[in-house]
């Protein structure tokens, strides 16, 4: 084992923040919300809240009739709900099939030129009538009960934020991502305890209206900033685990868009929110730093431990490093074309495939600035994500898509 300057600088600090991120970071929350939670104040009846469930969508013909009965379904009384749906100058039957639900709770309005989602959804905020909003995507679906428990949170004033546990199936999509998923939704869970989680997902994302003001338009991850803005104003975000939305887990070429896109999103948020990571923020500033901007460096410290290793290959132990290494990014191709349990062999080289993603992302973002509608293609012949409808209970259930 070496302790020369170039091995601790260029592997063993690296290696040493990885830990940090995904070990150390996660115990030091539990340890925390288990020695001081977040404490509630009983000052507003949930019940008398009303609800504006705002979706932005663009040709989503084959789920968009499933999302709207998800939406009327939801347990709350009708006449405290309004289901807000932009149509960003749809070209299918999307906009036909919301008419032919003809209830009152749904209101239509189509948008032309097309804006993208965060432009849309900016104006769908502004037509909101609700006390709270819920922002939902189309191939996202809610437990029934999901809508009660997250505005049980809404009886503190302090609270602006509260975000559901995602859980995304799909038997064809990433088995990698199964294992992020677990990991980051038990560490929003955490943060939501101390009134500070961050990276809501924007599959369903609840906001108090008079904090969900529009955002820049050409903002990246709405759900992300949404979720963080009422941070400034000393107000939580908190999340409700037995509340469930589920969605897709997709293939691994769809991921890595989905990433690639996601991580621009997170540097256009540092750099216009770089000031959250003041102490000022305290616990808050820790954790956007120790979430977040952490994960958004680990390509960089995987390229320096890779140098590192390089290096001090002369000693045994380095030399083994870089060969596993070496090995590890020489089979990433084989994540595309890999089939059944040789999948779940290759979660080290999808981490690395991700991680050459964010870098991706990072180049396109300040150098490139593509204009899209933020919708990741889906994998053809994928699950639409539904929910026990007879139970009404917290269970998942899948059935096959249309065809598209």
């Amino acid at each position: 084992m070496s302790f020369d300057t170039p091995a601790v600088l260029l592997f063993w600090v690296p290696l040493g923040v990885l830990c940090y991120h995904w070990v150390l970071f996660p115990a030091f929350l539990w340890l925390w919300s288990r020695i001081r939670p977040r404490t509630y104040r009983n000052a507003i009846d949930p019940d008398s809240l009303g609800v504006s469930l705002v979706m932005a969508v663009y040709n989503e013909e084959s789920i968009i009739a499933d999302k709207v009965r998800n939406c009327l379904e939801l347990d709350f009384p009708a006449d405290k709900t309004e289901i807000l749906i932009g149509s960003d100058g749809s070209t299918d039957r999307t906009e036909e099939i919301i008419r032919s639900f003809r209830d009152p709770r749904i209101r239509l309005l189509r948008f032309e030129p097309q804006a993208g989602k965060t432009a849309v959804q900016n104006r769908l905020l502004l037509e909101a009538n609700g006390d709270v909003v819920l922002c939902t995507d189309a191939d996202s679906m809610l437990t029934r009960d999901s809508l009660r428990l997250m505005l049980a949170h809404m009886r503190d004033p302090r609270v602006a934020v509260v975000n559901p546990r995602y859980v995304r199936v799909n038997r064809e999509g990433s088995p990698a991502e199964g294992f992020y998923d677990r990991w980051e939704s038990k560490v929003k869970e955490l943060e939501g305890r101390l009134g500070a989680m961050v990276g809501c997902n924007a599959y369903a994302n609840m906001i108090r209206k008079d904090q969900a003001t529009p955002i820049p338009d050409d903002t990246i991850l709405d759900d992300f900033v949404l979720g963080i803005r009422p941070f400034r104003s000393g107000m939580d975000a908190v999340s409700e685990p037995r509340a469930i939305v589920t969605t897709l887990a997709e293939s691994e070429s769809v991921e890595f868009a989905r990433k690639t896109r996601i991580s621009g999103g997170n540097l256009q948020a540092l750099i216009r929110y770089f000031d959250l990571l003041s102490p000022t923020y305290g616990r808050k500033a820790w954790i956007y730093f120790s979430h977040k901007v952490l994960r958004m460096v680990v390509p960089f410290l995987l390229v320096l431990m890779f140098v590192g290793t390089a290096l001090e290959a002369r000693h045994l132990m380095f030399a083994v490093v870089l060969l596993l290494q070496v090995g590890t990014y020489a089979t990433i191709p084989l994540v595309f074309s890999s089939e059944g349990r040789l999948r779940r062999l290759l979660i080290p080289q999808y981490y690395l495939l991700i991680n050459i993603g964010l870098v991706v992302g990072y180049w396109r973002y300040l150098f490139r600035r593509e204009k899209y509608w933020k919708k990741t293609p889906r994998t053809p012949d994928a699950l639409v994500p539904a929910v026990d409808k007879e139970s009404g209970k917290n269970e998942v259930a899948v059935a096959k898509a249309r065809p598209r």
